[in-house]
């Protein structure tokens, strides 16, 4: 499987209803670093981090049927950057307020969005949350590419992201019938 790509990809097909974006090398989910300005448009959507999400971290085992138990999935936090390139600081401007309107619209993946392979992992509807980095964090963030000058970015996570547990399913049996022998004692002894 995979999920992570898939979560990937659904953003960039969701973001390609932007008409500046609408032709298929004009998203890329190369590192900021790695994104050479051309005359078109450009954004990049660079996966910067994948956290183990903490809240969802020890869930309970899921029954299948009556007679078998599989493994709960891993959850993880995707921690994306959106950079837009362009010639024009005005077009720029209108791709971020884009992405930020569309993600306001769209803040849970849901059915339509979400392609086969994610929803039969698990990924019934995936939120985008706005992640407010400080602009200390953000200016760390560019620091990790020396050659490339600052950009307007935002932030954003998308969760929970659902990756099935490579364990086996596991056989269990479950109580049918318990025999209980109550003894009434008497009182007065």
């Amino acid at each position: 499987m995979t999920i992570i790509k898939d979560v990937s990809e659904t953003l960039k097909k969701i973001l390609q209803q932007i008409p500046e974006l609408t032709d298929e090398d004009s998203i890329t989910f190369d590192s900021p670093a790695d994104v050479e300005e051309t005359n078109k448009p450009i954004l990049s959507i660079f996966l910067y981090q994948v956290v183990e999400n903490s809240f969802l971290r020890n869930l309970e085992p899921e029954p299948i049927g009556t007679g078998q138990m599989q493994y709960p999935p891993l959850v993880i936090d995707l921690h994306y950057v959106f950079t837009p390139f362009s010639r024009s600081k005005d077009k720029e401007l209108m791709i971020i307020e884009k992405i930020m309107q569309i993600f306001y619209d769209n803040s849970v993946f849901t059915d339509e969005m979400i392609n086969d392979n994610l929803r039969n992992s698990g990924n019934d509807a995936i939120k985008i949350v706005p992640d407010n980095l400080s602009f200390d964090n953000l200016s760390k963030l560019w620091e990790r590419f020396p050659d490339k000058d600052f950009k307007l970015s935002i932030s954003y996570v998308l969760t929970p992201v659902r990756i099935p547990s490579g364990k086996p399913i596991a056989e269990i049996k479950r109580v049918q019938k318990k025999d209980i022998d109550l003894y009434m004692m008497d009182a007065g002894q």
